[in-house]
């Protein structure tokens, strides 16, 4: 390539760049992106705070509990970025029109909420830097964490690529079949990294809760379900809950996935609760008693089935096509996924090892289960994911393009 046709090319690339960059004067989301910045302050001043005084000495979890909210916030914000990916894949991969034509906002959504749970494992980790060294000095080939952390880093590659070609103003038919191929490779990969995580847990034969396949289609099914209410809530909030007529099939689209998930959600939720009641062992229905009646009854009834299950699933059945009451039932979904998250790895771990006598070590309450509660420091990093994923998402909203256009 001569020099002239170089410096026309990269021209052409700088020009490009500079054609995505936009001033969006009637998307009204700058609050959100000040919220996000004061959010994702408060969390890093506390990240700054836990890497000085120790994990130990800021962070709740203990002996008998070692997995806390973090790891809970962490499926929840990764999880919910491969529904998204997995949504943006029927749209590019099987011809999904409806998702298709919002590709744009699934990819950039996708991408920063993967960033934001990022965030919460790299502060749950203790040594974040040592363990990548380790990672690639000596992998552990049998152990589904490493796995994890592949697929998670392979879909963040894959995202980035589907990144460039939604964002080229003049796409080609070459452009078009390879978002495809991606499009299908984040279903796959995503897929992969999500029942992996369930794998972690499930592989865990001394947690009889965790144990078996439950956890990993359960995030799978909720993950999917997540996605369509987020981009249902995004959407409402982006075009002040008035959502144009052309979105109309897109909403009632994902308005019967999300739907659709909910009822798939609520059959797990059935069977697995009926194993641990009915079946032994032992602490498989002290897991399941402690959430139904036992110290996580509030956060279960209340957080999980009434906000993640009954009220979304209410509106979207009564909605009869307004895509107001979609965005509102995504909302209340996502508030409620939350609970699903850390309540499902809390409970797993409350019923003790070994009994709690003296000398033993272990520390329990007067039901005999192990006690956690989030400290002030594992809520601050929490806020530091949602006040990342605002930030660069809103701000994307803001100064970025992310009409899909019509030929995608």
């Amino acid at each position: 390539m001569s020099s002239h046709a170089h410096a026309e090319e990269k021209k052409g690339i700088v020009a490009a760049l500079k054609g995505l960059i936009t001033y969006n004067k009637d998307i009204p989301v700058l609050p959100l992106v000040f919220l996000g910045l004061v959010l994702a302050g408060i969390g890093a001043l506390t990240a700054v705070i836990v890497l000085w005084k120790g994990h130990e000495q800021m962070y709740a979890v203990n002996r008998e509990i070692p997995w806390g909210m973090l790891i809970g916030t962490y499926a929840y914000f990764v999880i919910t970025s491969t529904g998204l990916a997995f949504i943006g894949g029927l749209g590019h991969a099987f011809g999904f029109e409806n998702f298709a034509k919002i590709s744009r906002r699934i990819v950039v959504l996708a991408t920063f909420v993967l960033l934001a749970g990022f965030t919460q494992i790299l502060m749950e980790i203790g040594h974040p830097i040592r363990m990548v060294i380790w990672m690639m000095l000596s992998p552990n080939l049998k152990a589904p964490i490493l796995w994890m952390g592949i697929f998670y880093s392979i879909e963040l590659v894959i995202l980035a690529l589907e990144l460039i070609i939604v964002f080229k103003a003049h796409p080609t038919a070459k452009d078009h079949k390879m978002g495809a191929i991606l499009g299908f490779l984040a279903l796959v990969v995503g897929t992969l990294a999500t029942s992996n995580l369930g794998f972690v847990f499930g592989s865990l034969t001394a947690r009889p809760w965790f144990h078996g396949i439950h956890f990993s289609t359960f995030l799978v099914i909720s993950g999917i379900t997540a996605g369509a209410g987020l981009l249902m809530l995004v959407h409402n909030i982006v075009y002040k809950f008035n959502v144009p007529a052309e979105l109309n099939k897109t909403m009632n689209a994902l308005a019967k996935l999300m739907g659709g998930g909910i009822g798939m959600m609520m059959f797990l939720y059935l069977w697995k609760f009926l194993t641990a009641i009915f079946n032994e062992p032992v602490e498989e229905y002290q897991a399941a008693m402690a959430l139904i009646s036992g110290p996580l009854a509030l956060n279960f009834w209340v957080g999980e089935m009434l906000l993640a299950v009954i009220i979304p699933l209410v509106i979207l059945v009564t909605a009869k096509g307004d895509t107001k009451r979609y965005g509102i039932a995504g909302l209340v979904f996502m508030i409620g996924l939350y609970f699903t998250r850390v309540n499902y790895i809390v409970a797993g771990q409350m019923p003790t090892m070994r009994p709690a006598t003296d000398g033993s070590g272990v520390s329990a309450g007067l039901d005999g289960l192990a006690m956690y509660s989030p400290s002030i420091a594992e809520w601050g990093i929490f806020l530091l994911g949602i006040g990342t994923a605002l930030v660069l998402y809103f701000a994307a909203e803001k100064f970025l393009d992310l009409k899909t256009p019509e030929h995608h």
